[in-house]
């Protein structure tokens, strides 16, 4: 898998996950972590439910506890469990 080159400064976080990323042998395991990875990262950039808060307002913050948001934490609480942990 070869792309152009982009060159930017991440931090050692960012640079983490990228390099975790990078170590998944081009696969179709590769492509669907690559994919929901990224459709993880849109929804969190922009957590905008479909409908109204309580006080009419639309979702536009995930510092409301709208269920969309509540529901996606819990998800990644989930998922967070099921993973081994790495000593």
């Amino acid at each position: 898998m070869k792309d152009t080159a982009i060159y930017t400064d991440l931090s050692p976080e960012e640079w983490k996950i990228v390099l975790a990323l990078r170590e998944i042998p081009d696969s179709p395991l590769r492509a669907k972590v690559s994919e929901l990875l990224a459709e993880l990262m849109r929804f969190v950039q922009q957590p905008r439910c479909q409908g109204m808060q309580g006080d009419g307002f639309p979702c536009g913050t995930p510092h409301t506890s709208c269920e969309e948001c509540q529901q996606l934490l819990e998800v990644l609480d989930d998922l967070a469990a099921r993973v081994p942990a790495q000593g």
